[in-house]
């Protein structure tokens, strides 16, 4: 490990990003970095848009999203000998990734030379601190997006009351009985493979039913909750909003896109930085523009300096298959 002023050597990174993968299997200090990203999982999960990044990673370009959807197939009667038709629609949509946020922190080489925890431990910590920060930001930000997306309920009625954009539906009817009133909505918006993204609606209901999914009188709430999946996000839905709410999400509607720029193997700016980047942590498809750039510390040691930033950004669908649909629609428990 180099310690000379201005040099970075790549072992110390390296060995900071090892650190920093053994502390995620470390019981005791994992639970102090991990961020809430609950509504980002559910997003990844039913993401089945194509991200195309350009071929120069160092320009400015647009990423570039490939959407498919298979419309306007329909059944008619059979002309003998005649084959082919209807072919499953694909296309390209650029998009700006607008959202930037970044973390910088810094390790000060001359504070662990009487202290028990090493340097590389106190760069590892700080790299998964400042991922977690990075994490937790955009899993807001991805639900605030969420609501411009929302697309107006065709199901005007039951249990719940089309309001714009929202739905609202009484507290009373939050329960296990509520799913056959989802699975309805589901089919009237052409929702084909629907999942439902809640704060805390339904939470306590669903951990209660599958405790209770072994009694005999306790089946039946725990197929019904069973009968589409659900993600709870308790810490960023219902805080965002500033009310009970719940998404239902169309499997395609939506698409996460990441971009960095830094080469992948440590550049080295002579009188500038270095620069590399680094995927989060938590979130494979979310990377990192890392930069670094060392000062001089107390007694002749090194003050590392970083900087982690992020940009990123989600966007919607535009061409589903139904004009009037965004395939995102959002349920408030409450009264308009």
């Amino acid at each position: 490990m180099s310690t000379t002023a201005g040099v970075f050597s790549e072992t110390l990174l390296l060995d900071a990003i090892v650190r920093a993968d053994e502390m995620l299997f470390d019981g005791r200090i994992k639970q102090q970095y991990i961020p809430k990203y609950d509504a980002l999982k559910a997003i990844m999960a039913i993401q089945n848009a194509r991200v195309l990044m350009p071929l120069s990673s160092s320009k400015d370009f647009d990423v570039e999203i490939e959407w498919m959807n298979a419309c306007d197939f329909a059944v008619q009667d059979n002309e003998s000998c005649v084959l082919g038709g209807v072919e499953t629609s694909t296309n390209v949509e650029q998009y700006s990734l607008t959202y930037e946020k970044a973390v910088p922190f810094s390790v000060d080489e001359a504070k662990y030379r009487d202290n028990r925890f090493e340097l590389e431990e106190g760069l590892a910590k700080s790299l998964l601190a400042a991922d977690v920060a990075l994490v937790n930001h955009l899993t807001s930000y991805v639900i605030a997006k969420l609501n411009t997306f929302v697309g107006q309920n065709e199901l005007d009625g039951g249990k719940g009351t089309v309001s714009g954009t929202n739905t609202y539906i009484k507290p009373a009817y939050w329960n296990s009985e509520l799913m056959a009133y989802f699975h309805r909505a589901a089919r009237m918006n052409h929702f084909d493979a629907p999942i439902l993204l809640s704060g805390h609606n339904l939470y306590e209901q669903v951990y209660v039913a599958a405790a209770k999914a072994g009694n005999a009188d306790g089946k039946g709430d725990a197929v019904l909750f069973g009968s589409l999946p659900m993600y709870f996000d308790l810490d960023n839905v219902d805080t965002v909003n500033s009310d009970q709410v719940t998404y239902m999400i169309e499997s395609g509607a939506v698409a996460f896109a990441s971009k960095a720029y830094n080469p992948v193997v440590p550049e080295t700016v002579p009188g500038v930085f270095t620069r590399y980047r680094m995927a989060s942590k938590f979130i494979p498809e979310l990377v990192y523009d890392v930069h670094y750039k060392p000062e001089c510390s107390t007694g002749d040691t090194v003050k590392h300096n970083f900087k982690l930033k992020m940009k990123a950004d989600i966007f919607l669908n535009p061409t589903g298959c139904q004009s009037m649909n965004t395939g995102v629609l959002m349920f408030t428990c409450g009264t308009p």
